[in-house]
């Protein structure tokens, strides 16, 4: 299961028709996310930086502090420049900037995890 984290519309539309296919599930907020993740543990989170309400690092950060979801692979996709040393302190195992990603880099990371 990938869960999506991404509280812009024409990001989510994007993100639907790529992941077409792929079991999936999306949230405008973390908070929400968060909350589905106490029922089921995602295979793989893909989120925003930039939420409205709280930021992807904190959606992030509040993974890592539980233990049954401080290891589930997490992808940042933004528009906010991100050094590796952020990726890092977070755990994060791929950071995409939203205007240069390409569908291909995406698929080929969902296809490592889900």
């Amino acid at each position: 299961m990938i869960y999506v984290i991404e509280d812009d519309r024409g990001w989510e539309s994007y993100y639907r028709r790529l992941l077409k296919g792929f079991d999936a599930k999306y949230f405008h907020d973390g908070v929400a996310a968060i909350a589905e993740m106490d029922e089921e543990v995602p295979d793989l989170v893909i989120l925003d930086i930039l939420l409205t309400g709280p930021t992807g690092f904190a959606v992030l950060n509040e993974m890592r502090s539980y233990p049954e979801l401080m290891n589930v692979p997490a992808a940042i996709v933004s528009s906010v420049s991100l050094g590796d040393d952020i990726a890092e302190k977070y755990g994060v195992v791929a950071t995409f900037d939203k205007g240069k990603m390409q569908p291909g880099e995406l698929l080929e990371l969902v296809g490592r995890y889900a």
